[in-house]
């Protein structure tokens, strides 16, 4: 399907009316289904093909010059993970196989907002704590180092659009993503000769877990959205634009007025698939943002309020194999 498209130009700056067009379009879209497209981002195309390059360079390098880079622990949250090291579908309880891909996972590229070492949780010590980077490749960082900037600046777009299209003052989310500690991804699907075993899926159904995902689709199909239980559908984007789909946090924060949808990954062509990589940047509200629903006048809220960071792990720890 084509998830509603939405065109992000003037809104940085624009005036009161254009801007509240524009959240009126996001309300719309969160409500539906969760997912929509942006075009007029103003991420430039040079630093998401050389983003892109750059990461399909990375998984050409020889398995040794990648685990050269590779994650401290299999809990730990950044670093590369090899081929069906993680299976998606536990986020949600569920028992999938491991997911047919490998990842490379990017952290929080500036300086922490304090010293990890005053940091009381060791959770939250995790999510500040650096990426191990691959020896073999140094242009690697300052190139990844761009586009996870250029990602935060457009999530702050659209957490101000999101704030007007809930009722909130202009920036009233600002307060609560100034330190956030976001994740970029490299998510690579090798090229399959022969079809997998039954059930097996790229990346297996889940739901993402924080305020939104920002994802550059590549040419090779296979991304697919649940619009009603049983119902998938492949999602599609023009040139240029990048999907947004909302995080379990933002349905929760939003009092279920917005959807966080089910997707996956499955294996096109009848199992003879060709190789795919997305680069999805996961944004998150700051570690320990107080998250209370948003509620209409009247409305009881659905939630207990909760800490972003507390919910943030619980999710990522339960998908590792």
């Amino acid at each position: 399907m084509s998830v509603a498209i939405i065109d992000l130009d003037g809104f940085v700056g624009g005036g009161t009316r254009h801007r509240r067009s524009v959240a009126a379009e996001v309300d719309a879209a969160c409500r539906e289904i969760g997912f929509f497209s942006v075009t007029g981002h103003g991420v430039p195309d040079a630093t998401v093909e050389s983003a892109h390059r750059a990461a399909l360079d990375f998984f050409d390098l020889s398995l040794e010059d990648r685990m050269s880079a590779a994650k401290v622990e299999p809990s730990a949250p950044y670093g590369y993970s090899p081929f069906s090291a993680e299976a998606l579908n536990r986020s949600l309880g569920g028992e999938a196989a491991p997911d047919l891909k490998e990842t490379y996972n990017v952290g929080p590229v500036g300086d922490p907002p304090r010293p990890t070492s005053d940091m009381i949780d060791a959770d939250e010590r995790d999510v500040w704590s650096p990426t191990p980077w691959p020896s073999a490749m140094p242009e690697l960082r300052p190139i990844l180092t761009a586009y996870h900037e250029a990602m935060a600046e457009l999530a702050a777009t659209l957490m101000d659009a999101f704030a007007l299209a809930l009722g909130l003052d202009d920036g009233g989310f600002a307060p609560f993503v100034a330190r956030h500690g976001s994740a970029l991804r490299l998510a690579h699907y090798p090229a399959l000769d022969r079809p997998p075993e039954a059930g097996r899926l790229r990346a297996g159904a889940h739901s993402d877990y924080g305020t939104m995902t920002i994802l550059r689709l590549d040419a090779e199909p296979g991304l697919q959205v649940e619009t009603s239980p049983g119902q998938w559908v492949d999602v599609v984007a023009p040139d240029g634009a990048l999907v947004v789909n909302l995080g379990d946090l933002m349905q929760r924060w939003s009092n279920d007025r917005w959807r966080s949808t089910m997707h996956r990954v499955v294996v096109p062509h009848g199992g003879h698939a060709r190789r795919r990589l997305t680069m999805p940047f996961f944004h998150n509200a700051d570690w320990d943002a107080r998250i209370e629903c948003i509620t209409a006048e009247g409305e009881r809220p659905r939630y207990e309020p909760i800490t972003a960071g507390a919910h943030l792990m619980a999710k990522f720890r339960s998908t590792v194999v």
